[in-house]
């Protein structure tokens, strides 16, 4: 296999992101690390399981027209998977670099990608602004399927918009109308989607009760 790894690009808890070229395409390399704490044998198998989901998943949204990098293939004797390079910025890096109505154009696209995947049973499990790369022009491009799962739970659904607006809260003082412009788009691309988003208040309340209840002992 003629594959180069060029540099490392981040190396967090389950896996390792390194940018690489396959002949001379640029591509993305995310290998899976073991577990020291787990026995071989099932850490093996966690792993396995864990690429061949995120592999399918991937494909699944690519297939139903969401705007994800293509999965161009899978070795599992080194549990990695060879991602399309994306070309563009994290949506995080450009927050504060683009005008608010630029912003919301971008946010209500990024809402209408998930409502098509959630339309699909697909959740996320990690969606942020750091989860989403903006290809040119102000195309949202969604990453990162590790903790991504097939679903028709509201609730799981629920924690995908309760996470993407918990992290918007605290990163932009204009959360509010951003996440107003992503709800927008989201609506637009799931029919369904308001019954998620009423679900998403209803965990708000619930976690806002606990640390009432909390402060009062």
């Amino acid at each position: 296999m003629n594959l180069t790894i060029s540099e490392e690009l981040t190396k967090g808890a389950e896996a390792i992101i390194s940018r690489g070229a396959f002949v001379d395409l640029l591509i993305i390399i995310k290998h899976r690390v073991p577990k020291l704490y787990r026995h071989p044998n099932i850490d093996s198998m966690i792993r396995l399981h864990r690429i061949r989901a995120e592999a399918k998943i991937m494909t699944y949204a690519w297939k139903i027209g969401v705007n994800v990098p293509s999965l161009l293939g899978i070795d599992i004797q080194n549990y990695s998977l060879f991602i399309e390079s994306i070309q563009g910025e994290l949506l995080f890096v450009v927050l504060n670099d683009k005008p608010m109505n630029e912003l919301s154009q971008i946010f209500s696209k990024l809402g209408d990608q998930i409502g098509v995947l959630h339309s699909n049973d697909i959740i996320h499990g990690d969606l942020t602004v750091f989860n989403v790369i903006l290809k040119e022009p102000k195309i949202p491009c969604i990453i990162d399927f590790g903790l991504s799962k097939i679903s028709a739970d509201i609730e799981a659904k629920a924690d995908d918009l309760l996470t993407f607006y918990s992290t918007l809260k605290a990163i932009h003082l204009e959360f509010q109308n951003l996440f107003n412009s992503f709800l927008q788009g989201y609506l637009n691309g799931y029919s369904e989607g308001k019954k998620t988003y009423q679900q998403m208040k209803k965990i708000q309340s619930r976690a806002r009760y606990i640390a009432r209840d909390e402060r009062l002992v």
